[in-house]
């Protein structure tokens, strides 16, 4: 079955949309951090007030959908000379299945058609599977981006693919 990719523009979506990634943010981070940071994070990054000012600066959310169920989100922002992939979590039960692949594979053809020469992205820095997946996809550690949301400092590793 084949994935559907609707994009989050009116509320009713941004609050669903703010559901799926709370679940599967704080599932794929919940090791990393204690329940109160997690929670910060969570409202700072993953609420419907956050998402909508995400989407206000440019960014472009999207639910995944198979079979008309959300199975996942992703979310992008173009810049200068990249585009940003903000954001890609499938459900535990939807991954390795070449959806994640997909998704790369859409932006990566965006960024090609807006005249962008890479993508990029922050992923966890202890998540060993999460960076096997994208260097399996030509994408490689450019080095740490530690940054500080509201007060927690998140350790993460910057990974690009240059498009030729």
């Amino acid at each position: 079955m084949k994935p559907d990719y609707k994009l989050v523009a009116k509320a009713k979506y941004i609050h669903l949309t703010a559901d799926l990634a709370g679940e599967l943010w704080r599932e794929s981070h919940k090791r990393w951090y204690p329940p109160k940071q997690l929670e910060t994070l969570a409202q700072a990054l993953l609420s419907p007030e956050a998402i909508e000012e995400e989407i206000d600066g440019g960014a472009n959310y999207f639910i995944v959908q198979l079979g008309g169920k959300p199975v996942g989100y992703f979310a992008w922002k173009m810049e200068n000379t990249a585009l940003f992939l903000m954001d890609l979590y499938l459900k535990p039960e939807h991954r390795g299945k070449a959806l994640g692949q997909g998704i790369l594979a859409s932006c990566e053809r965006l960024a090609r058609a807006e005249g962008k020469g890479r993508v990029w992205c922050r992923v966890p820095a202890r998540s060993l599977p999460v960076i096997q997946f994208f260097k399996s996809q030509g994408y490689r550690p450019v080095g740490p981006a530690e940054r500080l949301v509201a007060g927690v400092a998140m350790d993460e590793t910057e990974m690009e693919r240059v498009l030729r």
